[in-house]
């Protein structure tokens, strides 16, 4: 099962040290979510992740520094999806969104190579966020095409029940960020995933 790993959307001890380690790991997409960052500062994260690892991160905002970075995925919230501002996308760029409900798959989601969906458990990060009702889970749907990847309060112990979900993968957060040691916490996970992969 694939993990998709999604940055503490606040500031973090000992931050771009840690990334650069997740990549190192192994870690194949970040997704680098800082709502309240500007420019500068997400520019400034960005130069402290090792160049090697750039062309793995998804850029949640200022997608205009993306050329400088070498970068090209692209992730759309689903407020910037349901109000029509997304860029054309060019070849070899990668594009993601959010979705919350089967409901969601009416609308044209074609432009995306895949998406985020959930909380599939009680959200870690944000409590009020309550698990979705199995009637949402991905496997109602008649889906080859795009890949799901389910977040929401995904832990050891319950990460694997989303591929009985009918998820592609899950994306890590909230979990992996309340950990005194993140890449532990990620190395447990990955271990816990690649024993079932076996």
């Amino acid at each position: 099962m694939e993990m998709i790993v999604v940055s503490n959307p606040v500031p973090f001890k000992r931050e771009p040290e840690i990334l650069n380690e997740l990549f190192d790991e192994g870690l194949l997409v970040l997704h680098l979510r800082k709502p309240e960052y500007t420019e500068i500062e997400y520019r400034k994260l960005l130069k402290e992740i090792k160049p090697e690892h750039h062309q793995k991160i998804a850029l949640h905002q200022h997608h205009s520094v993306a050329d400088e970075f070498g970068i090209y995925r692209f992730h759309y919230p689903e407020k910037q999806r349901t109000e029509s501002v997304i860029q054309p996308k060019l070849k070899g760029q990668i594009y993601s969104t959010s979705v919350h409900y089967l409901k969601d798959f009416a609308q044209d989601l074609s432009c995306f190579d895949y998406l985020l969906m959930g909380p599939v458990f009680d959200s870690i990060s944000k409590t009020e966020y309550k698990a979705m009702n199995h009637r949402n889970h991905p496997k109602q749907l008649n889906n080859n095409v795009i890949k799901i990847y389910g977040i929401g309060g995904i832990t050891p112990g319950n990460g694997l029940k989303t591929q009985e979900y009918g998820f592609y993968g899950a994306a890590i957060m909230g979990y992996l960020w309340q950990q005194e040691d993140p890449l532990a916490a990620y190395q447990l996970l990955k271990k816990e995933w690649n024993t079932a992969d076996q």
